[in-house]
């Protein structure tokens, strides 16, 4: 094979990376990029060496495992998720790839023979038919590939693919399902690398319409378990402590009156020493029960049970850090008919981010909520921004920004994603304080439902 043919070989191994990489290219990196590519040409290298090495061997061993396995196996380490959730795309992609090719096959031949035979000879350095119209096709499904990855990138934005698929977790029929159908597609293409165009098309559309039906079968059956187990166990959760909450400060409000009709005794007996006594052992220590429940107390003020009862428990996760979380709501603030699910999720790891960087810095958390008009709500978070580090709005949202040694960075980028033109998400730095605002406009949701409202009605 020459040295044309080489390179497109190694090339055509890449078609899957390229798509991938511009499918979800916020979170590429040059290291993984690096890696990738040098992965792809060291397989598609190592199989053009094990073909003429061991003929008899079927050619789908050297050419499709390999570089299936490479894809998955990036894309996974790309994406921070699970290995078996990228393997059917991996193998989407490459059955893709092959009846694009066919396709473009037939335009080259077409092409091919339109042409001067002897003038494409000259102008590629190929002599053999065949050879020129696997140079003129490969050359062709570039830009298609680059073309629909473009479009997929859309998609996969609308849909927020990457942060389901960092959030998915799998079961063991999933891993049994698809191994098993990758065992299919490989037995499959051992006969079928050797038929004829036609007959491989033929495939590369059967085995499109399969992984098709399995990738879908696992995003759905994954974002339903999201959707109506772990994200309805996690508001129940929030309600849960929320409930805690109030019922804690009911009793010590009643506890609390109990200690004042104590101490009046104490003082109707002129017994000053007891009193004194009583103070310290009793009252003292019951002071910073008070101050924590009244901490929080402007929660009462906010109508909506699962951001009322989220914002609790990243109150007490503070404060596991030794971080003071200061709520501050000074007027009632109603948050109807709006995706709640998102709310809780965008407003969790704000505060999440926040409160690891205030753990570094001066150990303080404010959040405010106000109604800025009547048709929208913030919500607005500061901290000190930690001694040496600095923030750079430009890159903030980027895949894998991060100040914390040995975090990922997902945080903010993963917010993005879940970002609306109800649900709208600012940054700014002022004197030295981070301010995260999450803006949320009431729309009437009313016809069309809201996520997860019926629900959370049930639960609260």
């Amino acid at each position: 094979m020459s040295a044309v043919l080489l390179a497109l070989s190694l090339i055509s191994g890449g078609y899957e990376m390229l798509f991938l990489m511009i499918g979800f290219r916020e979170y590429v990196t040059w290291r993984i990029a690096i890696i990738w590519l040098s992965l792809v040409i060291i397989t598609m290298s190592l199989g053009e060496v094990a073909s003429n090495l061991w003929p008899q061997v079927p050619l789908a061993y050297f050419w499709i495992i390999p570089i299936v396995c490479v894809t998955t196996f990036m894309s996974s380490r790309l994406l921070y998720t699970q290995w078996i959730l990228m393997l059917p795309v991996a193998i989407f992609l490459n059955a893709l790839k092959r009846l694009v090719g066919a396709i473009m096959g037939v335009i080259a031949k077409a092409v091919a023979q339109s042409a001067s035979p002897m003038l494409l000879r000259q102008a590629i350095g190929l002599h053999s038919t065949a050879d020129i119209n696997l140079f003129l096709a490969s050359i062709m499904m570039l830009p298609v590939i680059i073309i629909l990855g473009m479009l997929a990138h859309r998609w996969l934005v609308q849909v927020s693919a990457a942060d389901f698929l960092q959030r998915a977790r799998v079961n063991i029929s999933d891993y049994l399902l698809v191994i098993l159908f990758f065992a299919i597609y490989i037995i499959a293409y051992v006969f079928a690398m050797e038929w004829s165009v036609n007959a491989q098309t033929y495939m590369a559309i059967a085995a499109i319409v399969t992984f098709g039906i399995i990738g879908s079968y696992l995003i759905s059956n994954k974002n339903s378990h999201l959707n109506d187990a772990q994200l309805l166990l996690q508001v129940s959760n929030y309600n849960e402590l929320l409930s805690h909450h109030n019922r804690d400060l009911h009793l010590f409000k009643h506890d609390y009156e109990n200690i004042l009709l104590s101490m009046s005794a104490f003082i109707q007996n002129n017994d000053m020493a007891g009193l004194k006594r009583y103070f310290t052992t009793e009252v003292m220590p019951a002071r910073v029960t008070l101050n924590r429940q009244s901490g929080l107390s402007d929660l009462s003020r906010l109508d909506m049970p699962t951001v009322s009862g989220l914002i609790y428990a990243k109150y007490e996760a503070a404060n596991g850090q030794n971080v003071h979380l200061v709520v501050t709501i000074l007027e009632k603030v109603t948050l109807a008919d709006i995706p709640q699910i998102k709310v809780v999720r965008i407003l969790g790891n704000l505060l999440d981010n926040v409160t690891d960087a205030a753990a570094r810095a001066n150990h303080q958390v404010a959040l405010t909520v106000r109604n800025r008009d009547a048709h929208t709500t913030v919500f607005s978070i500061t901290n000190q921004i930690p001694t040496h580090e600095a923030v750079d709005l430009s890159v903030i949202k980027k895949s894998r920004f991060t100040t914390k040694p040995g975090h990922l960075g997902y945080g903010l980028s993963s917010i993005e994603q879940l970002t609306t033109d109800q649900l709208v998400v600012n940054y700014c730095i002022e004197e030295g304080n981070f301010i995260a605002e999450l803006i949320i406009k009431h729309y009437d949701y009313e016809s069309k439902g809201s996520e997860f409202g019926g629900i959370t009605n049930n639960i609260t």
